[in-house]
């Protein structure tokens, strides 16, 4: 994977062959070809208008958890995988990303076990905000941790943006991000603006 050109990350020592980015730009985070047609007609839209050029811009609105405004490259992806490439030539560099995560099956826990790997490991520095999607789980058999409790307290004090609740991933509503597309991370207003297409 490599970074748009004109901005944001340098590309990574490591060259376009990580599987994150799908080998290099022009990949979507999104619904899988399965799951397309039980995605309402917005998802549909958006998927082929990223693919086809025809979609300049998206918003996504969500919940802000701390503020700030920046501008970055685009790096969605799932948690738990992201979280397996750490320290792997597998894994692109991290420098001057929006970092959009979510993640299916996994617990409040879990999800900060994760979390807390990527302090322990450096992992967040450089990078330039946090947007999370949907977290899809079964509730809880047995006390835990609320989402709000495990962003707060992974996240909160990291000195980035971080917005929360955005409309992607598993689950229901799953807006796809295209990876490698320049945008703003609004924790101000919750939102995240993805402001430029597909990078070929």
């Amino acid at each position: 994977f490599a970074p748009p050109k004109g901005g944001g990350a340098p590309p990574s020592p490591r060259g376009r062959n990580g599987p994150w980015g799908a080998g290099g730009g022009g990949s979507l985070h999104g619904p899988v070809l399965k799951d397309l047609p039980s995605q309402p007609p917005a998802v549909i839209e958006a998927v082929f208008g990223w693919l086809q050029g025809s979609l300049p811009a998206m918003t996504l609105q969500g919940q802000g958890l701390r503020g700030g405004v920046v501008s970055g490259w685009l790096l969605p992806g799932n948690l738990t995988v992201a979280t397996h490439l750490l320290g792997t030539p597998y894994c692109p560099s991290l420098q001057g990303a929006i970092l959009a995560l979510e993640d299916v099956n996994e617990l409040p826990y879990q999800v900060d076990r994760l979390l807390t790997h990527w302090r322990l490991s450096g992992a967040w520095a450089g990078i330039r905000g946090i947007a999370l999607g949907r977290f899809a789980a079964e509730a809880p058999t047995q006390p835990s941790l609320t989402w709000e409790e495990v962003w707060g307290d992974r996240l909160g004090d990291l000195g980035v943006p971080v917005v929360t609740d955005l409309p992607f991933g598993h689950g229901g509503l799953n807006l796809p991000l295209p990876v490698g597309a320049m945008a703003s991370l609004d924790g101000n207003q919750g939102t995240l603006a993805v402001r430029s297409p597909l990078v070929c």
